[in-house]
C-alpha cells in the first residue's frame, strides 16, 4: 500500500525552534514568504494564499513560484485559483475560508470561485469576518472555536458548540493582536500551536475544550502565540 507523505507549510519568518520541533511531525516543511503581494503582516501567511480541506487544495495563482515547484516536485495534487491576492480586504481574503464535511464557513462574496465551485455541495455559512481562517480553529463539524466575537454569534446562532477565546497577547506582525485560527493547525489528531497557550490560558479553559474531543496539544514554542496565518498540512496523493 502505498504511504501517503506528510508537509506542513509554515511562515518563514516563525521562530526557528518552532520549525525544528515541527519538523519532528512531517516529512518536510515548506517556509513560506512573499514580497510586494500584500500587506507585509501576511505577507508570509500560508493561508491567506492557500486554501485546504480534506480533498481539496486552491492555491492563489500569483502565489510565489517556489509554491508551485515544491508542489509539483513532491507530487501534492492542487488547483489554481480564479483571482489573485492584493492589498484590499477583499482580495487578501479569496482563499482565507474554512470547510468541513458539511458547512463551509466565509463573508459572503469574498471566497474564489474555484473554491465556492468544490464547495458546493456544503452548506454555506455566511459570517462577519472574512479572514475566516486565521480566526476560527474547526475541532470537528459541530465544534469549533474563535477569537472573534461576530463569529461567535453566527455559531452560536446556528447551534455549534463554540469557544471564545481572547485575541489578547497573541502576536503578529505590524498589529496589536492576531487570531487564534492563524496560530495553529490540526493534523493526524494534534492541534499544533505556534507558541503556548498555557501562557494565555490561566485556567486551561481552551486546552479542556481542546483535549476532550482526545485532540493533544502540541506547542511548538514556550512563547505567547504567534500568528504566522496557521500551519497548513498537506499530503502527496
Amino acid at each position: 500500500m502505498k504511504e501517503n507523505i506528510m508537509y506542513a507549510i509554515i511562515d518563514a519568518r516563525t521562530e526557528k525552534k518552532a520549525i525544528k520541533k515541527l519538523r519532528n511531525y512531517v516529512n518536510d516543511v515548506l517556509l513560506f514568504k512573499s514580497e510586494c503581494i500584500t500587506y507585509n503582516s501576511i505577507s508570509g501567511h500560508p493561508d491567506i494564499f492557500i486554501y485546504v480541506d480534506k480533498k481539496n487544495i486552491v492555491i492563489a495563482p500569483n502565489a510565489p513560484r517556489y509554491v508551485f515547484d515544491f508542489f509539483e516536485l513532491n507530487k501534492i495534487n492542487f488547483k489554481i485559483g480564479n483571482k489573485s491576492i492584493g492589498f484590499t480586504l477583499k482580495n487578501s481574503t479569496l482563499y482565507n475560508c474554512l470547510s468541513n464535511k458539511k458547512y463551509f464557513f466565509h463573508k459572503k462574496n469574498f471566497s474564489d470561485n474555484t473554491i465556492l465551485k468544490l464547495c458546493y455541495n456544503k452548506k454555506f455559512i455566511n459570517l462577519p469576518q472574512a479572514y475566516t481562517r486565521c480566526s476560527m480553529v474547526c475541532i470537528d463539524e459541530n465544534n469549533y472555536i474563535t477569537s472573534d466575537h461576530g463569529i461567535e454569534k453566527i455559531l452560536k446562532i446556528n447551534k455549534f458548540n463554540t469557544l471564545y477565546f481572547s485575541p489578547k497577547k497573541i502576536r503578529i506582525i505590524d498589529h496589536r493582536n492576531g487570531f487564534l485560527g492563524g496560530t495553529c493547525g490540526l493534523y493526524n489528531r494534534k492541534l499544533f500551536f505556534n507558541g503556548n497557550i498555557d501562557l494565555h490560558d490561566k485556567d486551561f479553559k481552551l486546552r479542556n475544550f481542546i483535549e476532550k474531543f482526545n485532540i493533544e496539544i502540541i506547542n511548538l514554542q514556550d512563547d505567547f502565540l504567534y500568528d504566522g496565518g496557521g500551519i497548513l498540512f498537506v499530503k502527496n496523493d
